[in-house]
């Protein structure tokens, strides 16, 4: 390929469970980027070079200085966490170079007054009124403890969550943060054991997660566990088995259920092992980039911002694809899961969308659904 051609940047962090090429952004990004050929239109020649921060903010920053620098770089996707879009939102709204977040979802980000940056997912008050909901009308909970990461995610789901639950007459008796790395969750466990409540809600990422998790069930904790997307990818928050129930909420497409991601499912899971963590919205925001780029008067990122700006709907494998003009997308729906096990193994039952459940009957928690 020409090196003059156009290129995005995909800025994505390497995980303490992967590798940055091998999550599931970077494949679906790889997907789409297998597709390009077959367009007809002159996006056929986009590259696409991977930007890892290895999830330091300020390293975020450096790399974007990076990408501004370089004119070929017409749009970015990513990152995948808040506080890295935080870090970098900046830098390309000052270059007024476009940014579609597969999965960023702080509630300050569209509120900033940022001209180019997108997500493609709801943010965080979204989900985690949702959260609320679920923990009063469904589960009926009263007496509610949080166990959260102590990063911007953690911190602002659990918030939302919680000023969610005073609204509807719950309680959330107390709240456990550890950082990022920890291993010791001491304070965390009996602050949990202490108040004995009816639910214990997750903000947590999924390594961390695990280990707190798995601690307060060997310590016989036995509440229903209920948490945001973060513990979708391993299943791994104590459910499914004869300690307890657990149920999260996820705010991607799941491409085992959308009709609209079946085709991209197949391509996916001839190559990679099926994940749909964000990969059919990684996939969706480079096609939504060569779709501006293709109607773009001139193949430059004024040109390419200004056509992605003034397409109305976009029909992708996450479904319609719209965005306000603080670009927020346009009515994302929040899914909700049970862990269940099956043959041995832990799995995810969809149970429906949030607004769905809150109206299903819950006399018995964890039986009844």
């Amino acid at each position: 390929m020409n090196d003059d051609n156009p290129r995005v940047a995909l800025s994505i962090s390497s995980r303490s469970e992967a590798a940055a090429p091998d999550l599931p952004t970077a494949r679906g990004v790889q997907v789409a980027l297998d597709d390009l050929p077959n367009r007809k239109g002159r996006s056929a020649q986009i590259a696409v070079d991977l930007f890892d921060d290895e999830g330091d903010p300020e390293r975020t920053a450096e790399l974007a200085e990076e990408i501004v620098r370089d004119r070929r770089y017409v749009a970015v996707i990513g990152p995948m966490g808040s506080d890295e879009a935080f870090a970098n939102a900046p830098i390309f709204n000052r270059e007024g170079l476009l940014q579609i977040s597969p999965c960023a979802s702080h509630p300050d980000l569209c509120q900033r007054g940022f001209k180019t940056f997108f997500r493609l997912v709801p943010n965080e008050r979204q989900q985690g009124q949702e959260l609320a909901r679920i923990a009063t009308r469904f589960f009926r909970a009263g007496k509610i403890v949080t166990v959260a990461d102590a990063d911007a995610f953690g911190r602002s789901v659990s918030a939302i969550f919680r000023e969610g639950c005073a609204a509807l007459g719950s309680e959330v008796v107390a709240e456990a943060f550890f950082g990022r790395g920890t291993t010791d969750f001491d304070d965390v466990l009996s602050e949990v054991i202490a108040h004995d409540p009816d639910v214990v809600f997750f903000a947590v990422h999924q390594h961390e997660g695990k280990m707190v998790s798995s601690r307060l069930r060997a310590l016989g904790v036995r509440a229903p566990f209920l948490g945001t997307d973060g513990m979708k990818t391993s299943f791994f928050l104590g459910g499914g088995d004869e300690h307890g129930d657990a149920f999260h909420t996820h705010s991607g497409a799941d491409f085992r259920r959308l009709p609209s991601a079946a085709a991209f499912r197949d391509k996916y899971t001839a190559r990679f092992p099926e994940d749909s963590t964000y990969s059919p919205e990684a996939y969706d925001a480079l096609m939504l980039i060569a779709d501006a780029f293709d109607r773009a008067t001139e193949p430059t990122r004024a040109g390419v911002l200004e056509a992605f700006r003034s397409r109305r709907t976009y029909e992708g494998v996450t479904g319609e694809i719209a965005f306000d003009d603080s670009g927020e997308r346009v009515g994302s729906p929040v899914s909700f899961y049970r862990v269940t096990t099956r043959d041995g193994e832990r799995q995810m039952e969809y149970l429906g969308t949030t607004g769905e459940v809150i109206h299903a009957p819950a006399t018995a928690v964890g039986k009844s659904l």
